[in-house]
């Protein structure tokens, strides 16, 4: 889809409009946030950045602008990673010359990789909750936020035992949903 197309889409549908600059610039945005933050955020400050970027990209993009949706989008990305990171940092009591921040992007090839990993872990959220109640719930805060089945029990309100019994078997069921796909780990 064309930078025109994109613009006549928010212009006429801003809800489809966001939406599609959305799922066509995710990986895109993901990728220069994460090169930015590395070694100063968490993996939570990454996923928050994108968030603000997208939610500045609704806020702030008008279709009547001059200019590509990609040089817009990439400068939002840039300039809100680079200030989460001074942010970051400045927490830390550390200073960081803006020659050190300076990131180069990375190839077209790193940039689709990144893209597919993100489609990739859309996909498996979904086929989790698919799982339903209490057993997406479960795979969840085990392989998610690594907590052990006694935590888990004390959110689900169950044994820890019986946390442990389910948790294999929606293993084996999410393995098969997962297989049908073709979607290995």
């Amino acid at each position: 889809m064309t930078d025109q197309e994109l613009k006549e889409t928010i212009y006429h549908s801003p809800d489809e409009g966001f939406r599609l600059i959305f799922e066509k610039y995710h990986g895109y945005v993901y990728t220069i946030v994460f090169q930015i933050l590395r070694g100063a955020g968490s993996s939570r400050d990454v996923d928050d950045c994108v968030v603000d970027v997208f939610s500045d990209v609704i806020m702030r993009y008008d279709p009547n602008r001059e200019g590509s949706v990609q040089g817009f989008i990439g400068t939002l990305a840039r300039n809100k990673a680079i200030n989460l990171r001074r942010a970051l940092l400045s927490k830390n009591w550390c200073s960081v010359s803006i020659d050190d921040m300076d990131q180069e992007l990375p190839s077209d090839q790193d940039v689709q990789e990144q893209t597919e990993l993100s489609e990739t872990a859309g996909i498996l959220i979904d086929r989790v909750r698919e799982l339903g109640e209490p057993d997406s719930t479960i795979i969840i805060q085990k392989y998610f936020f690594d907590r052990n089945s006694r935590e888990i029990g004390k959110i689900v309100g169950l044994s820890p035992a019986a946390v442990r019994v389910r948790c294999g078997r929606a293993v084996k069921r999410l393995r098969k949903i997962l297989e049908d796909l073709d979607i290995s780990f």
